[in-house]
């Protein structure tokens, strides 16, 4: 059976113990098996950087609009794109992100611990015409709700295979090369990690077709009928299709794999004009410079999605190489581009990963100057595997994120943060 890991961590700078569980149950009957495992981690993290002074309130609104008086504030609105005649409520200041750890002047302290656990379901069976069908299903049991819709069905024979999941799509099943990137981060970032699925697959059950694989090439197809699952013509992404390939070849003693694909979701109630009234009334209402930046320059995607994605690993002796961009455009409003690098090697035993990420959130309109609108974050990281026996691995991860949001250009500004963390992964 597939072993399915409990997971152990701790801090570097600490101790851990680990126990081991009762075994899995595996049950075998009439050609069903029932296979039950199971993720328990205790996680310890040191975090350096993430406490930040708060920033003062400050004339956010004079720094973007020429605040003159209601005749040039329009103007710019206009300028902006936004309907004629409309206005904003010139308000003198705005707050900026808060520290995560709240007050002033307080700082880290470590080793900090975290606890999950959760539970894994895999049933499979052979059907009497070569048929096989398998079913998994994952128990957060520190949030049951947060994984309820967390199951996959799927089935499989010499035509290929069909696979029914929530929030899932071709791009996601066949993008590589994305190893080194989605990191543990001490603060938020912008993406967390690369795109692979647009609104119209954020919930409601979607279909794939896998296609066989002829001459190292497989082709995946997606659909999902109704992101509210109901039914009914009111869900606002409908019938969004999906398609992925994967070609995986070798050259000598290189294994080179690609894969990656297209997404397109076709919102029934975005408009242009209903994007540019709900974004101006965000930003009448915004008490917040993240909130008034969001709606005066559009930081939600609107209308119509494309995702777009691509990526490659390149595998030569104990190295492997990869690389991967994703890219969700809206056409009126944010697009999320991701890019990300990772080098990985095994020595003595031991997996070691590096990888470089660089996630950029395009705001759907430029400032009156016409300087472009952006949130970055950076993410380095560093991350470590070892088995101690049979079962048992010891792990690293360590990351260094620095992110620079738009609208902290007159508060915080940029942050920069590390975070750091060892397990102990008991696996059966």
């Amino acid at each position: 059976m597939k072993k399915i890991p409990f997971i152990l961590s701790a801090i570097l700078i600490g101790c851990s113990s680990s126990y081991a569980g009762d075994a899995p149950k595996n049950l075998d009957a009439g050609g069903v098996t029932l296979n039950i495992g199971g993720e328990i981690m205790l996680e310890g993290i040191a975090i350096e950087g993430r406490c930040i002074n708060q920033a003062n309130p400050a004339d956010v609104f004079a720094n973007e609009l020429t605040d003159t008086n209601a005749g040039t504030i329009t103007a710019d609105l206009e300028s902006l794109g936004f309907a004629t005649g409309s206005t904003l409520t010139d308000d003198a200041t705005y707050t900026f992100e808060p520290s995560p750890c709240g007050a002033n002047d307080v700082h880290e302290t470590f080793p900090k611990f975290e606890f999950s656990k959760e539970l894994t379901f895999d049933l499979s069976a052979q059907l009497y015409n070569g048929l096989g069908i398998t079913f998994k299903d994952t128990l957060n049991l520190a949030d049951i709700d947060d994984e309820e819709d967390d199951f996959e069905l799927s089935l499989g024979g010499a035509f290929g295979s069909i696979k029914i999941q929530d929030k899932t799509s071709a791009v996601d099943s066949m993008l590589v090369g994305t190893s080194g990137s989605g990191a543990d981060t001490a603060i938020t970032v912008t993406s967390d990690g690369h795109v692979t699925a647009t609104s119209g697959n954020d919930a409601g059950l979607g279909i794939t077709y896998f296609t066989p694989s002829f001459g190292g090439v497989g082709l995946a197809f997606g659909y999902n009928p109704n992101i509210d699952s109901s039914g009914l013509d009111t869900s606002e992404f409908r019938d969004t299709y999906s398609v992925g390939f994967g070609y995986e070849t070798f050259i000598g003693d290189v294994v080179l794999s690609l894969g990656g694909g297209i997404e397109k979701a076709v919102s029934e109630t975005d408009t242009p004009a209903n994007c540019l009234t709900t974004d101006l009334s965000a930003a009448e209402s915004a008490t917040s410079s993240s909130d008034f930046f969001g709606g005066l320059y559009g930081s939600s995607r609107c209308g119509d999605e494309t995702l777009s994605a691509i990526g490659a690993d390149i595998g030569f002796g104990d190295y492997t190489l990869s690389s991967a961009f994703s890219n969700l455009d809206s056409t009126e409003g944010s697009d999320m581009s991701v890019w990300s690098f990772g080098i990985a090697r095994t020595i003595n035993q031991t997996d070691y990963t590096v990888g470089y990420t660089q996630e950029t959130l395009s705001y759907a309109r430029d400032k009156t100057s016409g300087t472009a609108v952006e949130d970055q974050s950076s993410i380095l990281m560093l991350e470590a595997n070892k088995p101690l026996g049979e079962g048992v691995d010891l792990g690293l991860n360590i990351s260094n994120t620095e992110v620079d949001n738009a609208s902290e250009e007159l508060g915080n500004g940029p942050q920069d943060a590390w975070r750091a963390g060892v397990s102990v992964t008991l696996g059966f």
